[in-house]
């Protein structure tokens, strides 16, 4: 068979395609459509190439200086207007990196000469911040969303609910001051009466955890027992984790408050430390190649940083995220009414748990203590199912390697077994503990001789099909018993109880 000659036309295109430099084929790297808008004495730039490279960019400039750049994959002006009252407008610039739902960043500068930036915003899922007067004078406040508890204790995003975040204007900066706002939050609450089976479970969240933020745990604690039983199952579940999460809503900018640039990263809790009935901030602040643990109070209308507390090296803090070996995890209630820290430190490749009672100026760590014997034996297990899942993990070993990590399980779990013989929980061999892990912790007994830690676990174990570092857990509620005898505190025993009350018992 003859086969057609091919068209010129045809032809032509090849021999172009053939002949045209490398370079010329690429994609233009110049954006796509630029834009000038004016705000005040400035010209805002944009570069927008869609979601293509290079990235797109905002810029404020004026006379030929640009004085401050933004850029993601997508970029936008939200609002040019004065919100401080000075005079003088203020710009408000979004980038967006461009997923399904998220990521919003938002950057507020006062179009001062020089430009001075006033707030960096993570917005997560929410594409702007709304300039509101909420007090009745003064700079006007700017009202964003806290996405928290977004995708949280088997919600789906679409039913996912932020919480409200308040930002004012203090000291030449805005900080989040949403505690300041009880009546403002408590105007997103609904009653339960509204609630019913097909109501979504976002609202019921996000109801119960702001009733937390304003301080009312008792008409919190009420509103779960009004719910309908899916729902009040659902919340007396994760209860404990919800309070201990909202504890440092609202406080998170102290640090900044105190004199810290607000670009640092940093990560904290919030408590009664040094008496109850308190609100203070104990704070992991970055600064250089290391993160400080402070105290943070108020005093007067400022907050005000105790001395240097603890402090350790840091393993990064890109984009704000502050990532240690250590740092503070959760609050535990004490008789006193004053909170202890526990601070989860795996520096030396072991994962341990310490429990701190805090002052104003140091921490001390408690030795013969219930909550320090609590925290040993969490310790313990918790570094079994580090050990064991980091088997998993998709690295290249040497056969040298792969021996160092045998004997690592072996060493975490011979150093469990004391534990395991206080239970009467039916478990698998040590070496089978992949998930262990926690988000609160409550004495529900707390005397001079006898205590009782209640804490939600998630546990979870390895088999012949595991292939993965990341192992499923189910929930469980341990009950640790301890008594203080001669030799001061001891575990007695520990007991294990799968916890009812998922949303969605198959899934959402």
């Amino acid at each position: 068979m003859v086969r057609p000659a091919p068209s010129l036309l045809v032809l032509t295109g090849l021999l172009t395609l053939l002949t045209t430099p490398a370079a010329a084929q690429e994609e233009p790297t110049a954006p796509i459509k630029t834009s000038i808008k004016t705000c005040g004495a400035y010209t805002l730039k944009l570069s927008e190439n869609g979601f293509d490279d290079p990235a797109d960019r905002v810029s404020i400039t004026r006379g030929g200086v640009t004085s401050a750049t933004i850029s993601d994959t997508a970029v936008d002006v939200n609002w040019c207007r004065d919100v401080t009252g000075d005079g003088v407008p203020e710009v408000l610039l979004s980038g967006f990196s461009g997923g399904a739902h998220c990521c919003f960043t938002h950057t507020l500068y006062s179009l001062t000469t020089p430009p001075r930036k006033l707030l960096t915003y993570f917005g997560a899922h929410s594409d702007g911040l709304d300039a509101r007067q909420l007090d009745g004078k003064g700079p006007l406040e700017l009202v964003g969303s806290d996405w928290r508890f977004a995708y949280a204790y088997g919600l789906s995003f679409a039913e996912s609910i932020p919480l409200p975040v308040v930002f004012s204007y203090v000291n030449g900066q805005y900080v989040d001051n949403t505690r300041s706002f009880p009546g403002f939050l408590r105007g997103f609450t609904g009653p339960a009466s509204t609630v019913n089976d097909k109501s979504s479970g976002g609202d019921v969240l996000a109801n119960y955890a702001t009733l937390v933020a304003i301080g009312q745990p008792g008409e919190a604690q009420g509103y779960v027992q009004k719910l309908p039983a899916r729902f009040r199952a659902w919340l007396t579940n994760y209860g404990p984790d919800i309070r201990q999460v909202m504890n440092d809503y609202g406080m998170t900018d102290w640090p900044v408050r105190a004199g810290v640039p607000f670009s640092a990263a940093r990560l904290g809790l919030g408590g009664a430390f040094t008496a109850p009935g308190k609100r203070e901030y104990l704070g992991l602040v970055a600064q250089g190649n290391a993160a400080t643990l402070r105290l943070y109070r108020p005093q007067g209308a400022e907050i005000v940083a105790g001395p240097a507390l603890l402090s350790g090296p840091i393993r990064s803090q890109a984009d704000g995220y502050l990532d240690t070996a250590w740092f503070p995890l959760t609050t535990v209630r004490r008789a006193s009414g004053r909170d202890d820290a526990l601070v989860f430190d795996e520096r030396s490749g072991s994962a341990r748990y310490l429990a701190y009672r805090v002052s104003a100026g140091a921490v001390t760590e408690l030795k013969d203590d219930a909550l320090a014997v609590t925290a040993r034996l969490l310790g313990d297990l918790s570094n079994v199912a580090k050990q064991v899942a980091s088997q998993y993990r998709d690295v290249r070993r040497t056969p040298a390697q792969v021996a160092e990590v045998q004997r690592r399980i072996d060493a975490a779990a011979a150093r469990a077994q004391p534990w395991l013989k206080l239970t009467n929980a039916d478990l698998p061999p040590a070496r089978t503990l992949g998930n262990f892990g926690f988000d609160s912790l409550e004495l529900s007994q707390d005397s001079a001789a006898q205590a009782r830690a209640v804490l939600p676990v998630s546990l979870g174990f390895t088999n012949e099909t595991t292939d993965s570092e990341y192992i499923d857990g189910e929930r469980y509620t341990m009950t640790i018993n301890l008594t203080r005898g001669a030799q001061g505190w001891a575990v007695k025993d520990w007991t294990l109880a799968a916890r009812e009350g998922e949303l969605y018992p198959d899934g959402p």
